[in-house]
């Protein structure tokens, strides 16, 4: 425990060196403790979610910026997580095993779930807007100039080329509206 201390020591310095980005980091520090139900003060849970999950760590130096390149090596992330530094992520975002997960977005809205093969990415140019509380099952690819509305779960293998409106469930390749407002319509896009 006290080598980790060590090895995150530069991790402690930035997030008290940054103070605005200090209270985006609360928050998601919040949002990650609620889930897995871990209890404790800000440096607690910092600690703990820099130790114990990879992707935790990359989106921490998605959040501090170009200076985490200095000092990621002590404690490397999850190196096959891409998150643009165009993209402008909301707070709570949380990442399960998010290996080979691509987030090149416009916006990605607060409260989102992003699992494992995800891609969020541009098509001609032209990249998608998240809703908020949105969850992005394993291998869904969501790119082009197209919106998700907030509450939507993308399936398992989603692929969408449209936008969706609010409180649906996508499924299918190509995608199609399984469920709206808790009804279902199997509903082409």
């Amino acid at each position: 425990m006290y080598l980790n201390l060590l090895r995150f020591w530069p991790h402690f310095i930035c997030y008290f060196l940054f103070r605005r980005k200090r209270q985006l980091i609360n928050a998601d520090l919040k949002a990650y403790g609620d889930f897995y139900k871990v209890k404790g003060g800000s440096l607690f849970l910092l600690l703990h979610f820099l130790f114990y999950h990879r992707s935790y760590r990359t989106y921490f130096y998605y959040r501090i910026g170009e200076i985490s390149k200095i000092f990621s090596w002590l404690a490397p992330g999850i190196e096959n997580l891409i998150i643009s530094k165009d993209t402008k992520l909301g707070i709570g975002i949380l990442f399960f095993h998010a290996y080979s997960t691509i987030v090149n977005a416009q916006h990605v809205g607060n409260n989102c779930r992003i699992l494992q093969n995800v891609t969020i990415g541009e098509w001609k140019d032209k990249k998608p807007i998240i809703g908020n509380n949105v969850y992005v099952y394993p291998n869904a690819v969501i790119t082009g100039d197209i919106t998700i509305g907030d509450n939507t779960m993308v399936g398992p293998g989603a692929v969408v080329f449209k936008s969706i409106p609010e409180n649906c469930v996508v499924v299918g390749n190509p995608a199609y509206i399984l469920k709206q407002d808790g009804v279902v319509v199997n509903k082409k896009l």
